[in-house]
C-alpha cells in the first residue's frame, strides 16, 4: 500500500511537520519534543524519504503527494490540521493551502519557496537539479551527500554542534537515492509551477518564517506575505536557512503562540 510513515507524540489540537528535501520525521526531533508538550504532533515522512519509500513514480508529483497527505489526516479522523512545512515541505503545505484549505487550519511556512519566477530561470534550475539527479543515481548516498552540503545555502550548518551535524549527516545519508531522485525529478523548484499569482486564495492564517541570514529567502518570504492576505512574517535570529535545526526553541515558541493565538514571546 502506499501509505506515508508517521510518528504522533502529544495530544490535543492536531499539528502535522513536513520535513525539507533529504529529511524525515527526525528532522524535527527538538520541534516536536518541544511542541508536544500543547499539541498532538504528527511527524511525517515525505514521499521518497525516510520510511515513505514508494517506487509508483506516478504519485511523487505535488498533486499525487498532496492527497497522501490528505488520506493520511483523513485516516488520523482529523476534521482541521495545522500545517508546517520546512522548505520542500513548505512548498507541499502551500500546495496543501491551495487545494485542501479546508482541511487545514493555520499554515506555518519555513524558509519556503513559492517556486521559480522567469521560464529562463526555471530551465536553468531543471538543469541543474538533472546534475543532481545523475548524481544520485551513479554514485553512492556518500557521494551525494558530500556534494549536498559542500552548497553554499548550508553554510550555516556549519556552526552547529558536532552532535547535531551527525544526526543530521545520519539523517541525509540514510535515505534512498532513488527516493530522492524522484522526489527531485517531479517536485524541485525548477519543475513546481510558479504558484505566487495563486496565493491570494489562500484562506487561512499564515505565518512565515525565514533566517536571519537567509537573504534570498528573506525576499521570497517577504514577497509570499504580501500574496497571502492574512499573513506574516517573523525571522529567525542567529539562522540561515536550516531555521528548524539551527533554532528550533524560537521556532518552537514561535508555532506555539501562533496556533494558540496569544502574544509573540520570543
Amino acid at each position: 500500500m502506499n501509505n506515508l510513515f508517521y510518528k504522533i507524540e502529544g495530544s490535543g489540537i492536531p499539528l502535522i511537520l513536513i520535513h525539507g528535501f533529504t529529511g524525515n520525521h527526525k528532522s524535527f526531533e527538538i520541534v516536536s519534543k518541544y511542541l508536544s508538550q500543547y499539541f498532538k504532533v504528527i511527524s511525517v515522512d515525505l514521499i521518497g524519504h525516510g520510511n515513505s519509500m514508494i517506487y509508483d513514480e506516478s504519485l511523487y508529483n505535488f498533486e499525487k503527494s498532496t492527497k497522501l497527505l490528505t488520506n493520511l489526516i483523513e485516516s488520523l479522523n482529523i476534521n482541521k490540521v495545522n500545517v508546517l512545512g520546512y522548505s520542500l515541505g513548505g512548498r507541499t503545505a502551500l500546495h496543501l493551502g491551495l487545494k485542501y484549505k479546508k482541511n487545514i487550519n493555520k499554515l506555518i511556512l519555513c524558509s519556503t519557496s513559492y517556486g521559480i519566477e522567469g521560464e529562463e530561470n526555471r530551465k536553468s534550475r531543471i538543469l541543474s537539479d538533472k546534475k543532481i539527479i545523475d548524481l544520485l543515481t551513479e554514485k553512492t548516498i556518500d557521494d551525494f551527500v558530500e556534494f549536498w552540503e559542500s552548497l553554499s545555502i548550508w553554510d550555516s550548518e556549519k556552526k552547529l554542534g558536532v552532535s547535531a551535524r551527525n544526526k543530521l549527516r545520519a539523517i541525509r545519508k540514510s535515505q534512498n537515492p532513488l527516493g530522492l531522485s524522484l522526489s527531485l525529478k517531479y517536485q524541485g523548484q525548477g519543475v513546481q509551477s510558479n504558484l505566487l499569482n495563486y496565493l491570494d486564495k489562500i484562506v487561512n492564517n499564515t505565518m512565515i518564517l525565514y533566517g536571519e541570514n537567509d537573504i534570498k529567502y528573506e525576499k521570497i518570504s517577504k514577497k509570499m506575505s504580501k500574496a497571502i492576505r492574512n499573513s506574516k512574517t517573523i525571522v529567525v535570529p542567529h539562522s540561515g536557512h536550516n531555521i528548524i535545526l539551527e533554532n528550533p526553541i524560537f521556532v518552537s515558541r514561535a508555532v506555539k503562540n501562533f496556533i494558540l493565538g496569544v502574544k509573540n514571546d520570543n
